[in-house]
């Protein structure tokens, strides 16, 4: 899928490759406290610091959220391919991203999953992770990935359910894969061939 595409719509829901033309949805995002990591929400001086580099530099700011796997140096071939989408509905929503490596479902070491998503709070328990994951599964099948790894905090429970709905298979309990001392994740496997 190339910039500028849409994945496939559920509902009034698409997943949509991030573009200056709809910049402004996601920089309304971060003004209003909202983070594309969600390890930082809240963190008021990471979002202030996100939002000056985007109204300094807009195009260079975009480059840098798309770019595949460049964050991830050090890396033997195969190389970490990153996509990111919007989810979206007329308006910015949160954030998607599918991680793999072509050619196998092995991922490096301080890599948490395949699947990273955030939803804006006032879009929340409204179905969007949901429906997010699944087109989500649409694009990993189409990349032709048989099986992915996603995890959630062991505490989450609505993130446990979005994993759920989606054919989520439970298969261990575990620390976190980088250096996140403390922190107990919860492992499943995701079919993207069974998506619909």
């Amino acid at each position: 899928m190339t910039s500028g595409d849409r994945a496939r719509a559920v509902g009034h829901i698409v997943l949509l490759a991030p573009d200056l033309e709809n910049l402004s949805g996601f920089e309304s995002a971060l003004a209003a406290g909202w983070s594309l990591d969600p390890r930082r929400a809240g963190d008021q001086a990471y979002i202030f610091g996100e939002l000056q580099r985007l109204r300094q530099d807009r195009s260079g700011f975009l480059d840098g959220l798309v770019s595949d796997g460049e964050r991830h140096a050090g890396l033997k071939p195969p190389p970490l391919i990153t996509r990111l989408f919007w989810i979206w509905d007329r308006e910015f929503c949160g954030s998607i991203s599918l991680r793999f490596q072509a050619g196998t479902e092995a991922l490096p070491p301080a890599v948490s999953g395949h699947v990273g998503y955030s939803v804006v709070p006032w879009k929340q328990r409204k179905g969007y992770a949901t429906t997010a994951l699944k087109l989500l599964l649409i694009v990993a099948a189409k990349e032709g990935l048989d099986r992915l790894i996603i995890l959630c905090n062991e505490g989450n429970h609505a993130s446990r359910r979005v994993i759920e709905s989606n054919g989520g298979e439970f298969f261990r309990r575990g620390p976190h894969p980088s250096d996140r001392p403390g922190q107990i994740k919860l492992y499943f496997w995701l079919r993207p061939g069974a998506a619909g």
